[in-house]
C-alpha cells in the first residue's frame, strides 16, 4: 500500500514538472515529457499493475490539462508502462544501459505514435512531426532519463522496493 501510495505522490510531482518546468526549458520547440519518463522508470523500478494504472491516469490528467485529445496519452502511457514491466523482467540483468535502452525504445515508441497521431488529426505533414516532434523530444527523454532514473530508484529503494534498482560495473545507482 505504501509503496503505491509513493508512485502515486510521485507521479503528481512528474506531472507538477511537465507542467512548470518544461515549457521553460524547451529547445527550438522539442519539450521534455516528465510524466512519459516517469511512467517508464516507475514501470522498469516497479514492474506491478498500479504502475499501469497511475501511467493511465497520468496520461487521462495529462490529456486534459494540456488540452489533447483524451485518452490518446492515457492509452500510450498504459502501453508503455505494461512493455517497460514486461521488458525489464524478460531482459532482467539490472544494468544501467539495459534501463537506458527500455526508456529510449519506449519514449521514442511514444513520440512516434503521438505524432503520427497529430498527422492524422490536423495538417501537418509526416516528416516534419516525426523528424521535428518526435525525433528531438525523444532524444530530450532520454537526457532527462539519466536524471530521473538514480532519484526514483533511490526514492523506490527506501519503500518497500518490488524489484531491485539498475545497476552497472562502473555506475551504481544506490
Amino acid at each position: 500500500m505504501r509503496g503505491s501510495v509513493l508512485l502515486f505522490l510521485a507521479g503528481l510531482a512528474s506531472l507538477a514538472l511537465q507542467l512548470i518546468l518544461a515549457p521553460s526549458i524547451a529547445i527550438f520547440g522539442a519539450m521534455p515529457d516528465f510524466v512519459l519518463v516517469f511512467v517508464g522508470v516507475a514501470a522498469m523500478l516497479r514492474p506491478s499493475d498500479s504502475t499501469m494504472v497511475v501511467g493511465f491516469a497520468l496520461g487521462m490528467v495529462y490529456d486534459l490539462v494540456l488540452s489533447g485529445t483524451p485518452g490518446v496519452m492515457a492509452a500510450l502511457l498504459a502501453l508503455v508502462a505494461f512493455c517497460a514491466s514486461r521488458a525489464s523482467m524478460r531482459l532482467g540483468n539490472d544494468t544501467l544501459s539495459v534501463s537506458l535502452l527500455i526508456t529510449m525504445a519506449s519514449s521514442l515508441l511514444v513520440e512516434t505514435c503521438y505524432a503520427l497521431f497529430y498527422v492524422a488529426t490536423t495538417d501537418v505533414s509526416a516528416a516534419d512531426a516525426l523528424l521535428m516532434r518526435a525525433l528531438p523530444c525523444a532524444l530530450y527523454d532520454c537526457a532527462v532519463c539519466l536524471i530521473v532514473l538514480p532519484v526514483l530508484s533511490a526514492l523506490f529503494s527506501r519503500g518497500a522496493s518490488i524489484h531491485a534498482a539498475p545497476e552497472s560495473s562502473t555506475i551504481r545507482l544506490r
